[in-house]
């Protein structure tokens, strides 16, 4: 039987695989933000997809969760129920390519099968928006790599390839890239193990250079900024949104997102 915070995780996943908050669209490429970025909102989801869109016109979407979450509780055999069912998606809406802003998804889809995944850093570098460039004004940031970009080392350097062109500067943790640190909260450690998350967190924020922390993670941006620091996603800056992350704003992202593409 599950305890109390097994089943929050399995609260969690219900959610985000119900019809409300998963959609996903037809076609070969797929922009897939992943359950935390949609927390923040439309605004930067809607922003994002756009600007993906100069790169890959026919570019779809999904706004569905990577399952990753039901892993940790029952053994795992809830996620074998949600990963049959993504793959079951993918092959029926022709799904090839998958480009998502969530490393912990970029790991976890990489996995599947019959899809390619990659994250859209290297494309935001590349099609970057000129109305972006030196907002910033030299301002410090210390840059946190969240874990699972061990997977995905050239994420970690075009993201400061980004902030170089907002004209920040780039403070680096003590471990940073392939030897990053986890800021507490893989494997729901925050929900299942609080205790031992905390204690991975203040072992991460000690090594912090400065109370000004940007990662491109929302996941650990959201336990940074639960924990006084003056955090922020990398989208915050690019697009000079600040959000909040919440059941809501996902819920408006997610009717945003279909929007955006019906309208396309």
């Amino acid at each position: 039987m599950m305890n109390s915070k097994e089943l929050i995780v399995k609260s969690h996943q219900i959610l985000s695989f119900n019809k409300i908050f998963s959609a996903t669209g037809n076609g070969k490429d797929v922009f897939w933000p992943g359950c935390a970025v949609l927390s923040m909102g439309s605004e930067i989801t809607g922003k994002t997809y756009r600007l993906m869109k100069y790169a890959i016109p026919g570019l779809s979407y999904s706004t569905s969760c990577c399952g990753k979450p039901s892993l940790h509780i029952n053994g795992g055999e809830d996620f074998k129920k949600r990963k049959e069912f993504l793959e079951k998606t993918f092959k029926e809406k022709g799904i090839k390519n998958i480009y998502t802003l969530c490393p912990n998804c970029f790991v976890t889809l990489s996995e599947f099968s019959g899809v390619h995944v990659q994250s859209v850093w290297h494309l935001i570098d590349e099609y970057f928006p000129e109305s972006s460039s030196d907002i910033l004004d030299g301002k410090v940031f210390s840059l946190h790599d969240p874990c699972p970009v061990v997977k995905d080392i050239e994420a970690a350097e075009h993201v400061r390839s980004i902030l170089r062109k907002m004209g920040a500067q780039v403070a680096e943790f003590k471990n940073n890239r392939e030897n990053t640190m986890c800021c507490g909260k893989k494997n729901m450690l925050m929900v299942l193990n609080p205790e031992k998350g905390k204690q991975m967190f203040d072992l991460r924020a000690s090594q912090a250079p400065s109370e000004n922390i940007v990662t491109y993670c929302a996941s650990c941006r959201d336990t940074f900024k639960q924990n006084s620091f003056a955090a922020y996603h990398i989208l915050e800056l690019l697009f000079q949104i600040e959000a909040d992350s919440s059941w809501v704003n996902r819920y408006r992202a997610v009717k945003n997102m279909k929007r955006g593409y019906e309208n396309a």
